[in-house]
């Protein structure tokens, strides 16, 4: 009786040793993107990305700084070993870029007092 169990439990164990493990799920595609355009902080910026069934990935994102121009940073992986390539555009923006003053703490609760924030 004792032979029949271990023949039969080292069976299924050298069963599970046959099947493959893997801890990692195949890659997902997916696609995402978004846009920011606010005239009143002149925030401008931009992004989009795209995978697929194999795991690569390609995309862009934009946004315009306090010098007026805008970057555009496009990338790309193809999952051949070479890793993720990028190239970064500077181009004008035509854009009069609004700089808000430095954030003060104070701020004034009547003529006589100031009230710190901090």
């Amino acid at each position: 009786m004792f032979g029949l169990v271990s023949v039969a439990v080292a069976a299924k164990l050298a069963l599970r040793a046959e099947e493959p493990l893997t801890t990692t799920q195949p890659p997902k595609p997916y696609n995402f993107g978004f846009e920011v355009r606010d005239d009143n902080t002149t925030n401008y910026q931009n992004r989009a990305e795209v995978s697929d069934s194999e795991g690569r990935v390609k995309g862009s994102y934009s946004y315009v700084l306090p010098d007026g121009f805008v970057y555009t940073v496009t990338y790309e992986d193809n999952k051949d070993g070479q890793g993720l390539k990028s190239v970064v555009r500077k181009e004008p923006s035509g854009i009069d870029v609004i700089i808000p003053p430095p954030f003060s703490s104070r701020i004034a609760v009547d003529s006589q007092k100031s009230v710190f924030l901090n």
